[in-house]
């Protein structure tokens, strides 16, 4: 059999990827073709995990036939070079032919991949022009031959800056791959969530750490319940007390430069300034983009108008999380929150400005309005 293989980080899989896969398919007479995503590649940072840009090329090559996707880079630990994979498939496959199809761009880098001699002896390489290019690299052994396909002009970077910016990427990913990204909450900022939850540890305080990781599970379990997408959820709690450990002063002079709509009650109140403090860290240190994220984390405090299920999630959410110590009204914010949102948002509110009021305190107006209402109509 002659096999073609399809690398790449796929992060994610696009269409332009499955048109040059067909094409290549139908052009070079092959059998099959592998889409293979790297494993961990040397030198280049991907966002999404190995297992979630694994499940986006399966579901990718559903109802594609002769697409198939493969994880021998995935299922290998550690940095994954091509020349192992190689030999890795031959090893198995010992009398099929192999065709590396790939890019002009990383054409032009074959001469320096690693163990290029005895790539040569183990595929052939197929790549796909670009309009205007010239002569392909002379690499001694290697046979290649050029494939011109009209691709549709799509990179895996714009689809994850169009998702980090909550604009729509229809016609850019198959429906399944887009739907998947919504439901895991892919993309919406520049870190995995393995490396934001690296970064949270060494920032925030042990009790902190552990009230976010609750705020985020509450988060998560109650999201398709009331409409929210379960990654933003999870994003926005994960975040919204990631400016907590700051000193006053600097929160104060974050919000004052970035924050246009706070007011003076607001600014004096540290208690609460961590939350537009956040916002601002969310879209600086985190590269979130998404407008509904980052509201969600600049209103987990004081609320604000027309909350959406969102807002009402997170502020109900850093609430009633589990490592919350009893107090009176607490159980029933928590029943409320498993039928009804709002109902919880507004009890919660009622409960904070009662608890400032016996303090001798006055409650922000915005939370005094989240009592009567305070959700998108």
């Amino acid at each position: 059999m002659r096999i073609g293989i399809l690398g790449g980080a796929f992060d994610p899989i696009h269409l332009g990827h499955l048109a040059a896969a067909e094409a290549a398919l139908e052009r070079l007479g092959l059998d099959r073709v592998l889409l293979l995503p790297s494993g961990e590649p040397p030198y280049k940072r991907v966002h999404a995990s190995r297992e979630d840009r694994m499940a986006m090329v399966t579901l990718a090559c559903e109802d594609r036939p002769g697409l198939q996707p493969c994880g021998a880079e995935i299922d290998r630990p550690g940095a994954t070079y091509t020349v192992d994979t190689l030999r890795m498939l031959k090893r198995d496959h010992p009398s099929d032919e192999f065709c590396y199809i790939l890019g002009r761009d990383a054409a032009e880098t074959l001469p320096k991949w690693r163990g290029i001699d005895e790539i040569a002896t183990l595929a052939s390489f197929a790549v796909i022009e670009r309009p205007g290019a010239g002569a392909l690299p002379d690499v001694p052994g290697l046979k290649m031959e050029s494939l011109n396909v009209k691709c549709p002009d799509i990179s895996s970077g714009a689809v994850r800056r169009r998702v980090a910016a909550g604009e729509d990427i229809g016609g850019l990913v198959p429906e399944v791959v887009a739907a998947y990204i919504r439901a895991q909450g892919l993309y919406l900022c520049e870190y995995t969530e393995a490396e934001i939850l690296e970064r949270l540890k060494k920032v925030l305080s042990l009790h902190r750490w552990h009230h976010t990781l609750g705020v985020a599970d509450t988060a998560l379990r109650l999201a398709e319940r009331f409409g929210v997408s379960p990654g933003k959820a999870r994003l926005a709690a994960l975040l919204h007390d990631c400016a907590k450990s700051l000193p006053y002063g600097e929160m104060r002079g974050l919000v004052e430069q970035n924050v246009p709509d706070t007011d003076d009650m607001e600014l004096d109140a540290e208690p609460v300034l961590h939350a537009p403090a956040g916002m601002v860290l969310a879209r600086r240190d985190y590269g979130v983009r998404d407008p509904e994220v980052l509201q969600a984390i600049r209103r987990h405090t004081l609320g604000g108008e027309n909350m959406t299920p969102l807002d009402a999630l997170i502020y109900v959410s850093d609430f009633i999380e589990p490592g919350r110590r009893p107090f009176p009204g607490l159980d029933q914010v928590r029943e409320l929150a498993e039928t009804d949102i709002f109902a919880a948002m507004r009890l919660s509110a009622r409960l904070s400005n009662d608890y400032l009021i016996s303090r001798g305190q006055q409650p922000h107006p915005k939370t005094i309005a989240l009592t009567t209402g305070g959700e998108a109509q």
